[in-house]
């Protein structure tokens, strides 16, 4: 009776023990100003929601040979598929102005423009180049393209990226 006791103890404790020792979620940084959240590893699967640049995400699944990952994002309780492009490989990003977040002092486009190396300041001297038209720029980036188009085109013209139905 007692051997038996000491063994069961023996045995919740090693199973205690593989609990703790269990690997975290891998997680990974948004590395692009915005991206979607789909409901499976393709560009034409329905959009669930979205990350924006630095969020922290926590990896559940990538598939070998895939270029997609299964995501969570614990604050928005979001869960779904992100192409692997817009996510860091292994660093985790901190975007601070001094001591506080940039995101209480600067907008979105500002955060987007830093993360590519690209500020105000720098914008500025290029538009100073007479030959570069940053009209047509700015006007290209108020274009969008509905989802359901542009599976529309893609299925139109054949095309079929990795990780998509086939």
């Amino acid at each position: 009776m007692r051997t038996r006791r000491v063994v069961i103890i023996a045995l919740l404790l090693l199973a205690t023990g593989a609990v703790f020792a269990a690997d975290p979620l891998p997680e990974r940084s948004v590395i692009v100003k915005e991206t979607q959240v789909r409901d499976k590893p393709s560009y034409s699967g329905k959009i669930l929601g979205k990350l924006a640049y630095t969020d922290r995400v926590q990896v559940l699944e990538m598939p070998a040979g895939s270029s997609w990952a299964k995501v969570r994002l614990v604050a928005k309780k979001l869960e779904g598929w992100v192409h692997l492009s817009a996510l860091a490989k292994d660093e985790r990003l901190v975007v601070k102005a001094g001591s506080t977040d940039v995101a209480a002092g600067a907008s979105g486009s500002e955060v987007a423009l830093a993360g590519k190396g690209f500020n105000p300041e720098v914008e500025a001297e290029y538009k100073k180049d007479p030959t570069l038209n940053y009209a047509a720029v700015d006007e290209m980036e108020t274009y969008t393209v509905p989802p359901t188009a542009l599976s529309a085109f893609m299925a139109q013209g054949g095309i079929l990226l990795e990780g998509g139905a086939r």
